[in-house]
C-alpha cells in the first residue's frame, strides 16, 4: 500500500538535534560515517526485537506475509519437509493446505517444543539429521523448505547440490543483505558490524543467491523480497 504524506512534516527536534552534535563532533567525516553506520546497525536491531514483543505472533507483520507467501505456492496435493524447522512454526503452517507436512531438525529440544505446541493430524516432527533421513525412508516428498537455513552454512551451494535431487520445488527464505544501501557502505569499509545474526556465516545479496540457486539445476519461479527477507520459490529442473 502507498502511503500518502502531507507535503508539510512535522518537525523532528530529535534529527535537529543529532545534526548539530554531528557537525560539532571533534572527529573527521570518514570516522562519523563509521559512527553513524554502527548507531544505524545497533538501532535497526534493537527495533527489530522489540517489534516482537508488540505485536502478537499471528498479526506480526514478518510472520503473516510469509505464511501468506508460503501457502500461495504449496498445494493441496503436496508433501512436504521443513529442513531446519526450529520450533516448527512454519511447517505448522504449511501443514494447513499441504497434504502433509514433516518438520527435521537434529535439536532434541526443537523437536520437542514442536510436536507439544503444534498439532495436526497431517503433519509430525522428526529428530534426526535431514539427509540420513531421506537417504533412508521411502517417504516422498515434492517441497523444501529451507527457512533461514543457507545462510548458516559454510558451502550453502553444496548443501542445495545435495537436498536438490529429493524434491521438486525448493522454497527458500534468508535475510536480504541488499534491504538497504547501508549494508554495502559497511562492506565497503570492511566493518565488523554486517551481519544479521552472530551465527551466521554468509550474508546473500541478491545477485550471489540467484547464481547459487541457478547454478544447483534450480529454476527461481518467484522472488520476492520484503521486510528485509530475501524468498525464493524456485522448481527442480529436470535432469537430462
Amino acid at each position: 500500500m502507498t502511503i500518502h504524506l502531507d507535503r508539510v512534516k512535522p518537525t523532528s527536534w530529535f534529527l535537529r538535534i543529532m545534526y548539530k552534535l554531528a557537525r560539532f563532533l571533534p572527529m573527521t567525516n570518514s570516522a562519523k560515517f563509521k559512527l553513524f553506520l554502527n548507531l544505524e546497525w545497533f538501532f535497526d536491531r534493537i527495533a527489530h526485537e522489540y517489534s516482537f514483543k508488540n505485536y502478537a505472533p499471528e498479526i506480526h507483520p514478518v510472520r503473516v506475509f510469509t505464511k501468506k507467501h508460503l501457502l500461495e505456492w504449496i498445494q493441496p496435493e503436496h508433501h512436504v519437509l521443513d529442513l531446519g524447522c526450529a520450533t516448527g512454526e512454519m511447517t505448522y503452517w504449511a501443514s494447513e493446505k499441504a497434504e502433509k507436512a514433516i518438520g527435521i531438525d537434529y535439536n532434541p529440544t526443537h523437536i520437542s517444543f514442536a510436536s507439544e505446541n503444534y498439532k495436526r493430524d497431517n503433519l509430525s516432527y522428526i529428530c534426526a539429521e535431514a539427509h540420513d533421513y531421506l537417504s533412508t525412508t521411502d517417504e516422498k516428498f515434492d517441497v523444501l523448505i529451507l527457512e533461514n537455513v543457507l545462510e548458516h552454512l559454510d558451502h550453502p551451494s553444496d548443501f542445495i547440490k545435495k537436498f536438490s535431487v529429493f524434491f521438486n520445488f525448493i522454497y527458500i527464505e534468508l535475510p536480504d543483505f541488499d534491504k538497504n544501501y547501508l549494508n554495502h557502505y559497511r562492506k565497503d569499509l570492511d566493518l565488523p558490524l554486517i551481519y544479521t545474526d552472530s551465527d551466521h556465516v554468509s550474508e546473500f545479496n541478491r545477485f550471489d543467491l540467484i547464481d547459487i540457486i541457478e547454478k544447483n539445476n534450480l529454476e527461481i519461479v518467484h522472488a520476492f523480497y520484503i521486510y528485509g527477507f530475501q524468498k525464493m520459490w524456485c522448481k527442480v529442473k529436470d535432469v537430462t
